[in-house]
């Protein structure tokens, strides 16, 4: 059976990505390497076989490729990057397919029995020995929520023009150092927007908790606990909601992140079940 190799690589791929979260600006072409090794390394602790090969240079390649086109178009940064994670766990689904016969190392056999016996509080029942598998499915899916959930909401209020504007104005856009924070313009003639990069770090923050709270609320069954996170976000930026803009990019943005705790949630307990 693959499953188990699989997962490896995914919660392996899913961790090195996350220390990405506090980076916006395009990756450099070190940081692509070494996360593409990383991720090579991973794969050869899950199964050394020869027919790890090509998904081990398709994985290097594609941090690459990812690198160079988000150091051309900066703004985009964001899709890229899942463009790159789907692209590898793609051709990683196909490579560990049963049919494919990639038996797992003794040790990540080990590692998944020590993650069955110690991961027990993100799950209601906890694990055992020989729960390796789902250990690794409920801690994927917190790295999703983190980050890549993060990612794709972030392109999404891009993609609606709903983001937190410099309260300063275009001609306070940051410099070309900075391009990842320029919202570019949507016709000719429109003036470029700068964004505002504390209240947007804020918002990173504040997304990866409510979002990782949610998640294992809902890995629970508590799912009325949601409503205490939407309350308390509430109460904090209450003063805030006066201006319009700024309301409809918290409201929109926590939707966003609510929906996409509950949906990945919903789908490991579905797959534990």
């Amino acid at each position: 059976m693959s499953m188990l190799p699989f997962l490896w690589f995914l919660l392996v791929l899913l961790g090195s990505r996350l220390l990405l979260i506090l980076r916006d600006a395009a990756l450099t072409w070190g940081q692509a390497l070494v996360l593409g090794l990383v991720q090579a390394a991973a794969l050869l602790a899950a199964a050394p076989s020869n027919r790890l090969w090509p998904l081990l240079a398709l994985t290097i390649a594609a941090n690459a490729a990812g690198a160079w086109l988000e150091r051309r178009q900066p703004q985009q940064a964001g899709a890229y990057r899942l463009g790159v994670l789907g692209l590898i766990v793609l051709a990683a689904g196909l490579t560990f397919a049963p049919a494919q016969g990639i038996a797992p190392s003794p040790a990540l056999a080990a590692a998944g029995d020590w993650l069955g016996r110690h991961v027990l509080f993100f799950a209601a029942g906890g694990f055992g020995a020989g729960d390796g598998v789902r250990a690794m499915l409920v801690l994927i899916g917190a790295l999703l929520v983190m980050h890549e959930a993060n990612l794709l909401i972030r392109g999404i209020l891009q993609l609606i023009r709903v983001v937190p504007r410099s309260r300063a104005g275009a001609e306070a856009a940051p410099a070309p150092a900075q391009p990842e924070l320029i919202l570019p313009p949507r016709r000719p003639g429109e003036l470029p927007q700068a964004l505002d990069q504390r209240e947007y770090n804020a918002g990173r923050f504040i997304g990866v908790l409510e979002r990782l709270l949610a998640y294992v609320f809902v890995l629970h069954g508590q799912y009325t606990a949601i409503g205490l996170i939407l309350a308390a976000k509430g109460f904090a930026r209450f003063r805030e909601m006066d201006e319009r803009d700024f309301a409809e990019y918290v409201l929109i943005g926590t939707l966003l992140s609510m929906t996409a705790a509950v949906l990945v949630a919903e789908g490991v307990k579905a797959v534990l079940s």
